[in-house]
C-alpha cells in the first residue's frame, strides 16, 4: 500500500508535468509562408538557424514548403545537428561540458543522435513553464476599441490561473455587440488567447475591429463571433503578418489572415485551422490557400479551402 509521502510525490510529479506540457506547446510551431527561408524564421523567434533546423530534422540550406509547419526550439534548448559534439554545443551556447553532461544526465563518452534534444543548465523546463504559465495568466491586457472610443485595461486572471469574474464581465461589456448593445461574457479560451498575446507582445495595446456579433447582427449567426469565442485584432506597433505568425503557435485556435485588411482574425475551436482571404473590406470573401496570389481570381469568387463558420 502507498505511503502518504509516496503518494504526495505522486501528485506532485503529476502537477509539474501539467505544467511542462500546457504551456509550452503554445509557442512552439510556425507555419510557413511565401518566401520564408529558414534565416528568416530563426532571426523572428530568436534562435540559430543551426538549432531551428535540427529542431526540424533539416539541413541549414533546405528550401521551405509554403504551409510547412516548423518546431521552435524553446529558449534553453538546442537539438543537435549533423556533426555536432557535446564539446561544441557546449563551447557554441558558452557552458561546461560537465554541465551539460550533468543537465542532460548523460554519460562523458555519450553518442549524441541527430535531432536530440538537449537541455542548456540553468535552464529548467519544468521552472521555465512555470514561469511563463504564471506571467500569462495574470496578465494585464490593455484593450482599445476605436469604434466606441472606449478602452480597457484589466487582469484577466486571478493568482489560481482562473478567469477573474469580474474582469469577464468588463471584457464582455467591452466586446459587446456594436449594434445592438447586447452582451456575452466571452469564452475564457478566448481571455487565454488575449492574456498570452499582451504578454508576448510586451503589454502593447491590443486594438479591437469586431468582437461579439448577435445573431441578429452576424447575417445567420453561424459564426464564432455569435458565442463569443472570436475577435478581429491588431497590436499596436506590431505588423500584421508578425501578429499572425504568434497566433499560429497558440494551440486549438483559428487564424484569418486578411492581407487586404487592417486585422487579424483569432478565435478558439477544438482544432487549429488557418486561412487567407484576399477580400477588401466590404467584398466577399475570397478565401486562397497560403502563398497562392489572387491576380487571377475575381473578387468574390472562393477556393475549396473555405473556412467553415467563422
Amino acid at each position: 500500500m502507498m505511503s502518504w509521502n509516496g503518494a504526495w510525490r505522486a501528485i506532485v510529479a503529476m502537477f509539474l508535468v501539467f505544467l511542462l506540457h500546457a504551456p509550452a506547446q503554445a509557442q512552439r510551431k510556425h507555419t510557413v509562408q511565401q518566401g520564408q527561408t529558414l534565416g528568416m524564421i530563426a532571426k523572428r523567434y530568436r534562435v540559430s538557424v543551426t538549432n531551428l533546423a535540427a529542431a526540424n530534422r533539416l539541413k541549414k540550406t533546405s528550401n521551405l514548403r509554403v504551409g510547412q509547419v516548423l518546431r521552435i526550439p524553446p529558449k534553453g534548448v538546442v537539438y543537435v545537428y549533423p556533426g555536432q559534439t557535446l564539446t561544441g554545443i557546449a563551447q557554441l551556447n558558452k557552458v561546461s561540458v560537465k554541465a551539460l553532461i550533468k543537465a542532460n544526465r548523460l554519460k562523458p563518452d555519450a553518442t549524441l543522435r541527430v535531432g536530440q534534444r538537449l537541455e542548456l543548465p540553468g535552464y529548467s523546463a519544468s521552472a521555465k513553464a512555470t514561469k511563463a504559465r504564471n506571467s500569462v495568466l495574470s496578465g494585464l491586457v490593455s484593450l482599445e476599441r476605436p469604434a466606441s472610443q472606449e478602452t480597457l485595461r484589466a487582469r484577466l486572471f486571478g493568482k489560481g490561473g482562473k478567469p477573474d469574474p469580474k474582469a469577464r464581465r468588463r471584457l464582455g461589456q467591452f466586446l459587446r455587440d456594436r449594434e445592438t448593445g447586447e452582451v456575452k461574457r466571452p469564452h475564457p479560451r478566448l481571455m487565454r488567447a488575449l492574456a498570452y498575446l499582451a504578454d508576448h507582445f510586451n503589454g502593447r495595446t491590443i486594438v479591437v475591429v469586431s468582437a461579439y456579433r448577435s445573431k441578429t447582427s452576424d447575417e445567420g449567426g453561424s459564426s464564432r463571433h455569435s458565442t463569443g469565442e472570436a475577435i478581429d485584432i491588431r497590436v499596436e506597433g506590431v505588423p500584421n503578418e508578425v501578429l499572425r505568425d504568434y497566433c499560429l503557435t497558440l494551440n486549438k485556435v483559428g487564424v484569418g489572415y486578411y492581407p487586404r485588411s487592417s486585422f487579424i482574425h483569432i478565435d478558439v475551436r477544438s482544432k487549429a485551422v488557418y486561412w487567407v482571404d484576399w477580400s477588401r473590406p466590404g467584398e466577399p470573401p475570397l478565401y486562397l490557400p497560403p502563398g497562392e496570389s489572387p491576380d487571377k481570381y475575381d473578387a468574390g469568387v472562393s477556393s475549396a479551402v473555405s473556412p467553415a463558420s467563422l
